[in-house]
């Protein structure tokens, strides 16, 4: 009788236990390598290449069937510099030395900020898919001699999430990022400041209302991470961003990236 009385208070004492704390918040550090082209044809219509380490920091918080994610990526270094083709003939400037500059390195610096908030609308435990809307700023800077070749971009996306939890230490996360609607500035045709008579003269930004029928974009990411101890993770990525924005001359850009960082969740 009294084995009996001992399984029964061990089965009891199990069941008593208190379930394992949620913990929602999830902040990461990591550390990444971009390859990177772009052309942007208001100064100069040739394709410009930068290889170079970039910096990443994000996080989510999940309550309920609502999913937050912030991401924020950084990278600057010198562009490859263009071949001088001697047949070349410069219409835009006469002089000769600016266009010479631009067959040298320049600096391009990148940068990106999002949030997003998703809902869970379909999959199981283990696969749960959301779907919602993000908020994205993005900066392309190109220093030219002594200025700034900007383009800035702030936009409104559709946004979704894919998980795949493979067991308690394994997890794929899947995001992508649809722009659908912002504002943007961008340089003037030329984009690098005029010279006459030495005196240097600047236009003023073109700025204008964006969606479909002048930009599209695509960014993604792919994560896999594992879980180290209740408090942290390590993650390895790949992501992907593609876009084109196509006033008062098409820049493109294309992105491919690596990373790997370490998160801690609480």
């Amino acid at each position: 009788m009294s084995f009996f009385f001992f399984i029964l208070l061990g089965v009891w004492r199990v069941d008593a236990q208190p379930p394992e704390e949620a913990r929602p918040f999830r902040v990461a550090a990591g550390l990444g390598y971009s390859f990177t082209g772009y052309r942007d044809e208001t100064y100069l219509e040739d394709n410009r290449y930068l290889n170079t380490i970039t910096y990443f920091i994000d996080g989510n918080i999940e309550k309920g069937n609502f999913l937050h994610s912030l991401n924020l990526g950084f990278f600057t270094g010198k562009n490859e510099a263009v071949h001088a083709n001697p047949l070349f003939t410069v219409e835009i400037y006469p002089s000769g030395p600016l266009f010479e500059y631009f067959q040298k390195q320049n600096v391009f610096t990148r940068f990106f900020l999002e949030y997003g908030l998703d809902y869970r609308l379909w999959g199981t435990q283990v696969f749960p898919g959301y779907l919602g809307g993000a908020f994205r700023s993005d900066t392309y800077l190109v220093k030219i001699i002594d200025t700034l070749n900007v383009t800035s971009l702030v936009s409104l996306n559709v946004h979704a999430n894919q998980k795949w939890i493979i067991n308690k230490e394994n997890k794929l996360v899947f995001s992508m990022s649809l722009p659908v609607f912002g504002y943007a500035v961008r340089p003037v045709y030329d984009g690098a400041p005029y010279f006459y008579s030495g005196k240097k003269l600047i236009d003023l930004p073109d700025r204008r209302v964006i969606s479909l029928h002048n930009y599209w974009a695509v960014f993604s990411d792919l994560k896999y991470e594992h879980t180290v101890n209740n408090l942290v993770s390590l993650y390895f990525g790949l992501g992907f961003e593609l876009s084109r924005i196509n006033f008062p001359r098409p820049r493109t850009d294309a992105i491919f990236r690596l990373s790997s960082g370490v998160a801690f969740t609480f």
